[in-house]
């Protein structure tokens, strides 16, 4: 199953992207691990929305921005949880760059799926 195709299976609410700046982005187990803050969404050369968030660290410290397709990811009251890519996958992923991308203006609505508290 595609991300596109999972992510349509999780009740998308159309979501403001200004709303989504500066949430905290969660894993989705019962310790709810902070694994970092949303600071922008761009679009790829492709036209997909990505979440970059600054990934990792220590109380800010040390943290590099990652992109993360909208569709891996769900809103969780007032944070978002990465629900498609494991902490090691997420690792993986190439420091984000702004090359090949545009910014999603913060008035932009979008879809978000819904994610149940996992504990």
């Amino acid at each position: 199953m595609s991300l596109a195709e999972s992510a349509a299976m999780r009740f998308p609410q159309p979501v403001r992207v200004g709303d989504l700046i500066g949430r905290e982005v969660l894993r989705p187990v019962e310790s709810q691990d902070v694994l970092g803050r949303v600071v922008r969404l761009v679009r790829d050369h492709d036209g997909r929305i990505m979440v970059v968030v600054d990934f990792g660290g220590f109380l800010g410290l040390g943290a590099r921005p990652i992109a993360v397709p909208v569709d891996a990811m769900v809103l969780l009251g007032q944070d978002m949880e990465i629900v498609a890519l494991s902490p090691a996958q997420l690792r993986r992923l190439p420091t984000f760059t702004s090359t090949d991308t545009t910014d999603v203006p913060n008035d932009t609505i979008i879809k978000v799926g819904l994610a149940k508290p996992s504990h």
